[in-house]
């Protein structure tokens, strides 16, 4: 048969919360019952908060929220290290420490969706920029065509062109490279 438990009738339910909340550390609250709602006033210092208050582009408000997804997943990670190493059953914190992981993949590619697949920067190889480069490089013949610049000299243009072109991937990519971009577009 359970022991009864008596309450003692002069009990101030207060001290008992009180009690209950200094006894249990911060790393141990791995219920979502246990954990009491921070008032919003508190909140001002939120980068999350504070780049949806003041209405940040996208990729800056995706970036905080990607900080503070990382800030939680590794408070968890440490959590569950710290609950392993007393022999507890770590099992819930790992599910939500992934579903945190997959969440930030998804916001990253958000974030890559919004400034390109690249993150920002230029790929000079890439399929679609080869369409651009030859688009200019029919631009510019049309125009011989038009100023009825003769074929053979056309010709010798576009076969110096080919040989200053050499190597021109690595010589713009030294440049691109030294371009900074202002921290809206990274």
């Amino acid at each position: 048969m359970p022991k009864e438990t008596r309450i003692p009738e002069n009990l101030e339910l207060d001290e008992v919360i009180k009690t209950a909340e200094s006894a249990v550390p911060e790393q141990a609250i791995t219920n979502v019952s246990e954990v009491s709602v921070v008032p919003a006033t508190e909140l001002n210092d939120d980068e999350i908060c504070v780049a949806i208050k003041e209405d940040e582009v996208p990729e800056t408000v995706l970036k905080a929220v990607l900080w503070g997804l990382a800030e939680e997943q590794a408070s968890l990670r440490d959590l569950r290290k710290c609950k392993g190493k007393e022999g507890k059953d770590t099992s819930f914190i790992s599910l939500k420490r992934g579903t945190l992981l997959k969440y930030m993949s998804d916001t990253l590619i958000q974030k890559q969706a919004l400034t390109g697949a690249s993150g920002g920067e230029l790929d000079l190889r890439s399929p679609r920029f080869r369409e651009v480069f030859k688009m200019f490089l029919n631009i510019i013949s049309d125009t011989f065509d038009e100023v009825k610049i003769p074929v053979e000299y056309r010709e010798m243009f576009f076969h110096a062109l080919s040989k200053n072109l050499e190597g021109w991937e690595e010589r713009a990519e030294k440049v691109t490279k030294a371009v900074v971009l202002p921290r809206s577009i990274i």
